[in-house]
């Protein structure tokens, strides 16, 4: 009796970590920062840029834009629908740098820990000219809409992006 009852209470715990809540694709951080964080959040954060351009006007919403490299990371930020109309926030982030662990995963990571970490509701974009299969997942309307995607080449974690769809 005390093995079934083992068996049952294992079957629960297991059935409990695959339906558990995952990450909102939304809201995924690394360092502290993400979409939406400001520019002065993400230089407190991570220190001066390796480069940056100068901002530029944008047409989709207004406003301006501009991108910062670090070292394997860069974002894109807009300040066109920010509260105050001037304030530089994150739209779009990518990430090649090893050793950051972005909500969980990291590069080098594999499918398994990324489906642990951020769920098995994704869709997927083999791309076999280049050798890799990238899983997209779609953020919800109130989030977004926008996507984060994981990319994997040779089993394993090469890239994880995350963007606001803006226009």
């Amino acid at each position: 009796m005390r093995i079934f009852a083992a068996i049952v209470v294992l079957t629960l715990v297991s059935a409990a970590a695959s339906f558990a809540q995952t990450v909102n694709p939304a809201k995924i951080k690394f360092k502290g920062v993400g979409l939406d964080s400001t520019y002065a959040q993400v230089v407190k954060a991570l220190g001066k840029p390796e480069s940056e351009e100068p901002s530029k006007e944008e047409g989709c919403i207004g406003g301006r834009e501009k991108s910062v490299k670090y070292p394997g990371l860069s974002f894109y930020f807009m300040d066109g629908d920010s509260k105050d109309k001037k304030t530089f926030e994150v739209k779009a982030f990518e990430l090649t740098a090893p050793g950051i662990l972005v909500s969980g995963i990291k590069i080098g990571d594999t499918p398994a820990t990324v489906k642990r970490k951020f769920g098995r509701k994704y869709t997927v974009d083999n791309d076999r000219e280049a050798g890799q299969i990238t899983w997209l997942y779609a953020m919800n309307d109130r989030d977004g809409p926008g996507t984060t995607r994981v990319v994997f080449k040779n089993g394993k974690v090469s890239m994880i992006a995350s963007d606001f769809l803006v226009c």
